[in-house]
């Protein structure tokens, strides 16, 4: 019996769409190669699973905000959690492809299709 409603608690908990999204907020540094130091912070992940916050990068003091689509008259973001993963649509362009590890943001960023470099953010 107790094994039956473990199955059901895990699988409840695997279908929530907020389970461990909130491990995302806070703030993350770290230096983006060919665009340099940024600065990531997460105010809140919709239970959705989309991210409300803001990029900036020091190159030129850039500021973008998370939006519900990336645009880059707007300076908008689009940032998406899925489990233990989160996608950003840059408005500079390009996708960060990004996985929770513990302290750190670890994954890549690319633009188009020739680049493509590690990124690392750590939590402030």
């Amino acid at each position: 019996m107790l094994s039956r409603r473990l199955m059901i608690a895990a699988a409840v908990m695997a279908a929530s769409p907020a389970f461990g999204q909130q491990d995302f907020v806070g703030t993350w540094t770290g230096d983006v190669p060919g665009v340099g130091a940024t600065k990531l912070t997460i105010q809140q992940v919709r239970p959705d699973g989309q991210v409300e916050g803001r990029m900036e990068f020091e190159l030129k003091s850039y500021v973008s905000t998370f939006a519900d689509k990336y645009d880059s008259a707007a300076n908008t973001n689009r940032g998406m959690v899925d489990g233990s993963k989160l996608t950003i649509e840059a408005a500079l362009g390009g996708t960060y492809e990004l996985e929770l590890q513990g302290n750190a943001l670890a994954g890549t960023y690319s633009r188009g299709t020739t680049y493509r470099v590690p990124v690392s953010l750590k939590r402030l």
